[in-house]
């Protein structure tokens, strides 16, 4: 028996696995070991998002976890193999088992079934060390990465063509074949090098080549017409170059019909640690009624599943809690049935619920409606800009922070802890629980189509000032991404009027996009006292790939291959002390987009960042390009870098008087592709000709065969 035994070259798994005199099995959790191609390997824990990489003695293909003994199995030169919870591999002696490149495979029952393309499936009795052929090869002939074995013993794959292929490997080997084929709509080039099931029979698919996670939540192996249905999860990182996964089946990474809290896991958050979840239901629920999460979004990730925010039953009358102050909250409740309203704070800071006095509710019943309550701040609560309230309602009393409840819901709030001296207040543009539209035409100078959905964005503000100085401490800005119709790549930026670049707290400040945290946000400026501005991305294509003609997103109501793609971003900007609130500032700041590099947008060389998008009188940063105005058909008058806020300027506008970009204080359906916003919204003619009062609502009465609807089905 061959042992393959090398040094390691990497402290953190030497002490992480080799702190026993020798290694051992591993056990059964919600890690999955993702394996490398350059001898490395990955720890994802798919419920948290988290991961850390280091050197492995080898690099093992077609793996899979064994739950009898907790070994995992695989091959390394074309040899099964038992590795150990070192990540050293013990070579097997199996009896009848050809010398193939097996490229998946995984575990089942004490078996390891390998798979070769053009040569078949065996199924090897880990027991016996004796190998069987179960597929022939003539139906061996696709491309599989990976392969993933339901917990009735069925095998799955889905091959780098996008198709998923379910074997019926129950017979002889004459008898058994591909029992069920099926294209996941899902587009593009794949590698679907990770593939497996959860206890629940839940399968994930995570593609190497863009870290995206799939899951597959309605599997059903004795359903003869199975539909394959598929949600997309928050992508991982530092899954390039993997070739399998293992990771033991037994643990149970999602289940059917609850939600779940946000907090950080150590509060109790997912379904690994028994985290808090509840039964969806309309009969009891805060806010409005909740989506099914599956899995715990884990903050900073976002949990809504189905567009819209589900986190807002609680209201804070201030954004902060202050020592030795009673702090007040409303608590809309929804639905017909008497619930129980719980809630714990981490007065102390330290990361979980279970301190003396932090259960600061427990009980009080409520009917459907608005309550006000209140609780009280220990004066000793630890200072800190973000601790964490959890609040359950649930059906029946005592519950704890922990665990399942029934019908009702789990919401959690990060919260700052300021001293009672400094007290703060806050405001929201649009509201706290709403969003305003943000719509841009991408061809500025030049003439457009002007149907206002080349870029367009759901968009939210929250200004946070001193309650006695009135000076302002914070902004919380709420970015999603709606629709996408233009052809050209652009960037999405914000400028802060009045508010100088070197106020900016940039250490403190971030912003996440789709749950990638990102500390650069702060625009280099030539000189400190140039206003800020507030870079988001200078690419937002990069975070889809639309199979759509002209890579459109929600644009196209005949194309909807892409109209669950998700793009979000949350970004905290914090100040190095208080700062005079500004009187150019507007509540919904200055946003604006611009090229993106090596973008050419209809110029004979890219413009990048000096081509700028803003919004009607509104100004530009000192980095666009003064020579762009009044160029094309662009009729600006006054378009200078301090002209002001809205209605000082005279920028971004045509000869007609016609907005290059508008913001609509509401949710809003944007035009389909090459219908303009005229015959779109007919009455905006007379609102932006006259400014008539009678049609400021002009967006709440579409021509609904011109708009893309966003209502879900």
């Amino acid at each position: 028996m061959k042992r393959y035994l090398y040094i390691f070259f990497s402290f953190f798994l030497f002490a992480s696995f080799m702190s026993n005199s020798l290694a051992n099995s591993f056990s059964c959790n919600q890690t999955g070991y993702f394996f490398h191609d350059t001898a490395n390997v990955s720890f994802i824990n798919i419920d948290r998002q988290t991961n850390n990489s280091g050197l492995i003695p080898n690099s093992y293909d077609a793996v899979g976890f064994n739950t009898l003994d907790g070994y995992l199995y695989g091959v390394i030169d074309k040899k099964v193999v038992r590795i150990d919870n070192g990540f050293n591999a013990d070579e097997l002696d199996i009896v009848d088992l050809p010398e193939h490149d097996y490229t998946a495979g995984d575990v089942h029952n004490d078996n390891l079934y390998l798979y070769a393309k053009q040569e078949g499936i065996w199924r090897i009795n880990l027991s016996t060390k004796q190998a069987t052929q179960v597929l022939k090869k003539e139906l061996a002939f696709y491309t599989l990465a990976d392969l993933a074995i339901h917990p009735e013993g069925v095998v799955y794959a889905v091959d780098n063509s996008r198709n998923i292929h379910r074997f019926d490997l129950s017979q002889s080997l004459e008898d058994n074949k591909v029992e069920l084929s099926q294209s996941t709509g899902l587009q593009g080039l794949r590698n679907f090098s990770g593939q497996f099931f959860d206890a629940n029979g839940m399968l994930y698919i995570i593609d190497s080549k863009t870290g995206e996670l799939y899951l597959f939540d309605d599997i059903t192996p004795l359903n003869e017409q199975e539909s394959f249905r598929y949600i997309s999860l928050p992508s991982l990182t530092n899954v390039s170059s993997t070739i399998d996964i293992a990771r033991c089946r037994d643990m149970t990474l999602a289940i059917k019909g609850y939600d779940f809290g946000d907090a950080p896991n150590s509060y109790g958050t997912s379904v690994s640690v028994n985290g808090a979840h509840h039964q969806v239901s309309s009969h009891l629920y805060l806010g409005s009624k909740p989506d099914e999460d599956l899995l715990a979004q884990l903050y900073p990730a976002f949990d809504d599943n189905n567009d819209s925010d589900d986190e807002q039953g609680i209201t804070f009358a201030t954004m902060s809690l202050n020592q030795g102050s009673t702090s007040f909250f409303t608590a809309k409740v929804g639905g017909f049935l008497t619930g129980y309203l719980s809630a714990w704070v981490d007065w102390n800071n330290n990361g979980n619920f279970n301190d003396p006095n932090e259960n600061v509710l427990q009980n009080v019943s409520l009917l459907g409606g608005t309550h006000h309550l209140a609780i009280d701040v220990p004066s000793d609560a630890s200072l800190t800009d973000q601790t964490w309230v959890r609040f359950r309602l649930n059906e029946d009393p005592n519950i704890s922070y922990l665990g399942r409840g029934e019908r009702g819901e789990v919401e959690d709030y990060p919260i700052a802890i300021t001293s009672y001296d400094k007290q703060e207040s806050y405001s929201w543009f649009p509201s706290q629980g709403s969003y305003a539209t943000l719509a841009f035409e991408d061809r500025w100078p030049n003439e457009d189509d002007f149907d206002f959905n080349d870029v367009v964005l759901r968009y939210r503000v929250g200004h946070v000032q001193e309650a006695t100085t009135g000076k302002l401490s914070q902004l919380n800005i709420d970015i999603e991404l709606q629709a996408y119709g233009g052809e050209y790549n652009n960037g999405f930026a914000i400028k802060l009027d009045g508010v100088t670049s070197s106020s900016v707290d940039t250490e403190n400040s971030y912003v996440v996009v789709n749950n990638a945290y990102q500390a650069s946000i702060v625009e280099a400026t030539d000189s400190p006292d140039d206003d800020a501005v507030l870079i988001v991305t200078d690419s937002l294509k990069q975070y889809f790939s639309s199979e759509c003609d002209n890579g459109f997103l929600r644009v196209d109501p005949n194309c909807e291959l892409d109209k669950n793609v998700t793009v979000k971003a949350s970004m905290k900007i914090k100040f190095n002390e208080p700062v005079t609130y500004p009187k150019d500032l507007s509540p919904y700041l200055n946003p604006f987009i611009f090229a993106s590099p090596n973008d050419n947008h209809g110029f004979l060389a890219p413009p990048s960042r000096s081509l700028e998008i803003h919004l009607k009188d509104f100004s530009p940063t000192i980095k666009a390009n003064p020579n762009l105005f009044k160029s094309g058909n662009d009729d600006s008058g006054d378009a200078s870098t301090n002209c002001g806020i809205q209605k000082s300027c005279d920028s971004y506008k045509n000869k007609s008087g016609i907005p290059f970009a508008i913001l609509i204080p509401a949710n809003w359906n944007n035009p389909v592709e090459g219908k303009s916003i005229l015959s779109a919204y007919p009455d905006i003619k007379n609102y932006l000709n006259n400014n008539d009062s009678e049609h400021d609502t002009w967006f709440m009465h579409p021509d609904p065969l011109n708009v893309y609807s966003l209502t879900v089905e």
